[in-house]
């Protein structure tokens, strides 16, 4: 299991030491999903975070029968329910594989005991804490404030990555519209 880019991409957040990368490696472990495949299904215990080493994951929930997207985890992003991992309660969500995954593993015990082991740790874990609880109220915002086509043009400023790899149909679940009028927003744009 190679973890340079792990390595690379904690350190991106906080200023690990080799030690302090060191410690939390044997609590990692590698896990590969097909496209299709679930990391996570609706009544699930949420008991891990997966950071991204290659491929592409949808965050989603049903309502009415009907896939609603919520989030997309790309390359170097952790895929998780979050606040049901905080509260380790079922998940409402699910999350699949939309291409061929790697992920890196670990759990909440072993997350835990590193908080208490180390400070850099802790900011770590705070950091990611701020920056899912900012992703989520963005987006919450963004269906109160803003039209279709302000959500798509700033999904693009965001997260520029989801139009190069997510299907349309995928796109316009998560912009809350249909793809007609995603379509149509886009065609719009381009002229």
């Amino acid at each position: 299991m190679n973890l340079d880019n792990f390595k690379i991409q904690i350190r991106k957040i906080t200023n690990f030491s080799e030690n302090e990368c060191s410690m939390f490696i044997p609590h990692l472990n590698k896990k590969v999903l097909k496209k299709g495949e679930f990391l996570l299904r609706e009544g699930q215990k949420v008991n891990e975070i997966s950071f991204v080493e290659k491929g592409l994951l949808r965050f989603y929930y049903l309502s009415d029968g009907k896939e609603i997207n919520n989030h997309f985890f790309l390359e170097n992003d952790y895929a998780v329910s979050y606040l049901d991992f905080l509260r380790n309660t079922p998940s409402r969500y699910y999350i699949q594989a939309l291409e061929d995954c790697e992920l890196l593993t670990f759990n909440s015990n072993s997350l835990q005991d590193a908080y208490n082991k180390s400070k850099n740790w802790e900011r770590f874990g705070r950091i990611i804490a701020e920056s899912v609880y900012a992703t989520a109220t963005n987006r919450f915002e963004s269906f109160l404030f803003l039209s279709a086509k302000e959500r798509y043009l700033q999904m693009i400023k965001d997260y520029p990555r989801f139009i190069q790899r997510i299907p349309l149909y995928q796109l316009a679940s998560y912009l809350g519209i249909e793809r007609e009028s995603l379509s149509r927003i886009r065609k719009e744009i381009s002229i």
